[in-house]
């Protein structure tokens, strides 16, 4: 039994692969959670039967020069916060998904010569994740040549998928992310067509798509709690391309219009696209070119041989065995 500090937080895109691996770890381990004081993961974490630590860290890139004071002040109040939390707990090793929580306790770890082991979830790698992976050997990454001397493990999900359930007609799911893609909703609220549509819309969105909803085969939802079952019942997803959605696509055999986040950080998600449309999984339709005509046509391009196709391409990308793999190489550490 070791004593594992897992380290993640801000966006799901962290959180969510560090808790598919913490919850494998915790039947034979003891685990804390170090994250950040204003994160997704203080939601999210004590749910789940594991201890959280919160250090006062904030992200630094694209914030202007004031914001980059605090910051680099509470990155020296951080390091102290957790040099105690390392004290407190003395943990054999440390997991990290990256995002700006993770550099301070990657450097601690460094110092303390305890094992780092990272895993990164994008095409083109975060910051942290890039300056972490010069300091350790044990780096997993999801996708091929993303950094090197990586492992491939794929990322890590929470759910187990379902086979596709029967059904008529075209089942169109809309994924507007945790806080919904207002482009995205718009534009789906204009659609024209005789499919069904589960529009998850985003809590803060909700109400508005709801109210101006006069599409007889529509189901509004804010959040879906059932991903797997939501997948089960897709013919083709409509969602961003983040790193996260990408591996649920490939583990659900779930063909997919992408439309990459525009102004994500490195234009990572139009890169996380691409794995797909290269390999004949996925459409890609940029915002820019994002209206009601362009997607009723992409939509009308696909038949059902073609969506099953797609479907299958995207799973012979899968790593089913992600957070075993990386659970694994942690024990045996």
């Amino acid at each position: 039994m070791k004593k594992i500090l897992i380290v993640a937080g801000g966006t799901g895109g962290h959180i969510f692969p560090a808790l598919a691996v913490a919850k494998e770890l915790n039947k034979n381990n003891t685990i804390e959670w170090l994250g950040s004081k204003k994160g997704m993961e203080n939601k999210i974490i004590p749910n789940h039967n594991i201890t959280l630590n919160n250090i006062s860290i904030t992200g630094l890139r694209g914030k202007n020069k004031l914001s980059i004071l605090k910051g680099v002040f509470l990155l020296f109040i951080s390091f102290f916060q957790t040099l105690i939390i390392f004290y407190k707990f003395k943990p054999d090793v440390i997991f990290t998904t990256g995002g700006f929580v993770s550099g301070v306790a990657g450097v601690v770890a460094k110092l303390l010569n305890k094992p780092l082991v990272i895993q990164e979830q994008n095409a083109i790698a975060g910051t942290t994740n890039k300056l972490l992976a010069k300091l350790t050997p044990f780096v997993f990454q999801a996708f091929d040549n993303t950094l090197a001397k990586a492992t491939t493990s794929g990322n890590p999900v929470l759910f187990k998928p379902h086979n596709k359930t029967p059904h008529q007609g075209l089942n169109c799911l809309v994924l507007g992310g945790s806080l919904g893609a207002k482009p995205i909703n718009e534009v789906v609220n204009k659609l024209n067509l005789n499919i069904n549509i589960w529009h998850q819309t985003g809590k803060q969105h909700f109400e508005e798509i709801n109210q101006n909803n006069s599409y007889k085969n529509r189901k509004i939802s804010a959040f879906i709690d059932d991903m797997a079952k939501a997948y089960a019942w897709a013919d083709v997803v409509i969602c961003r391309a983040g790193a996260m959605t990408i591996s649920e696509l490939m583990l659900s055999k779930t063909a997919s219009i992408l439309i990459p986040l525009p102004y994500a950080i490195d234009n990572h998600q139009l890169a996380n696209a691409k794995i797909l449309e290269n390999n004949q999984a996925a459409i890609i339709l940029e915002q820019k070119n994002l209206t009601p005509k362009k997607l009723e046509e992409i939509l009308n391009s696909l038949n059902q041989q073609k969506l099953v196709t797609m479907g299958n391409n995207a799973y012979t990308l899968a790593k089913p065995n992600a957070t075993q793999d990386i659970v694994n190489f942690i024990n045996q550490i």
